[in-house]
């Protein structure tokens, strides 16, 4: 009974100790990202900060932050399909802004 507890308590504090998907949290880890985003054209980096960006996403904007981390997955994965992929993240990408804009007034 002990052992189950804790495993409850375990789980309990994990669950709590993950990124919250609020509009605030997604604000200021799009801000902290801001120079990897808008300059900086390595993938990778690109990449990374879309996965932050990503744990913290509220629902309605998640599934647009998960198309734009999959594209560059894509393309740090196949570096050929950069045209092709980023064409496909446009909408999702005009999107994103859209939501930054009316939402990260600091941004």
């Amino acid at each position: 009974i002990i052992a189950a507890l804790l495993l409850v308590v375990i789980a309990g504090l994990v669950f709590m100790m993950q990124p919250q998907r609020t509009v605030a949290n997604f604000c200021q880890v799009a801000k902290d990202e801001k120079s990897t985003l808008v300059g900086d054209v390595n993938y990778e980096k690109r990449l990374e900060a879309y996965k932050k960006i990503e744990s913290v996403s509220p629902d309605d904007i998640h599934p647009d932050i998960s198309t734009i981390r999959k594209g560059y997955e894509e393309i740090v994965k196949n570096p050929s399909s950069t045209l092709s992929t980023g064409f496909g993240m446009s909408g999702a990408e005009n999107r994103r802004d859209t939501y930054i804009d009316s939402n990260c007034k600091d941004f």
